[in-house]
């Protein structure tokens, strides 16, 4: 059985299909998010993840930048409508960047399960926790 590639190069990214059910996106130092790239990010996961429900571990890098009008469009409606995407856990120390993502996720509500935390180790357990809460539910 093939399972296809498990990782993906991508402007401002590096994804890695860590499980079947999960992904890791690390963002580069300095990356700009604007909908160009996140529309590269977005394409490059669902290249890797398939049709199969995952979660998410997004790195973001602490001089990470957005450009205000990506907050204009939901980047995971396609992931959402289709019932692909579980779980998100982002990282940031940034705290204008934490601000932004929870205020964008009050904007475009994707599922219950999101977290934004600067704690890796707390976002890493989040996302196991909450997998294997999907592996029994379903959802």
């Amino acid at each position: 059985m093939t399972t296809g590639p498990s990782e993906r190069q991508v402007s401002i990214a590096h994804l890695v299909r860590v499980q079947p059910d999960m992904i890791e996106i690390q963002y580069t130092p300095g990356c700009i998010f604007n909908s160009k790239w996140g529309d590269e990010v977005r394409v490059a996961r669902q290249e890797l993840m398939g049709a199969v429900p995952y979660g998410v571990l997004s790195i973001i890098p602490e001089d990470a930048d957005f450009e205000v009008v990506t907050m204009h469009r939901d980047h995971f409606a396609s992931d959402r409508n289709e019932g692909k995407m579980k779980a998100i856990a982002l990282v940031t120390s940034a705290g204008m960047m934490e601000m932004m993502l929870k205020l964008y996720f009050s904007l475009y509500p994707q599922l219950a399960r999101i977290l934004v935390t600067e704690r890796e180790t707390e976002a890493r357990e989040w996302l196991r926790v909450q997998m294997e809460e999907v592996a029994l539910t379903g959802n």
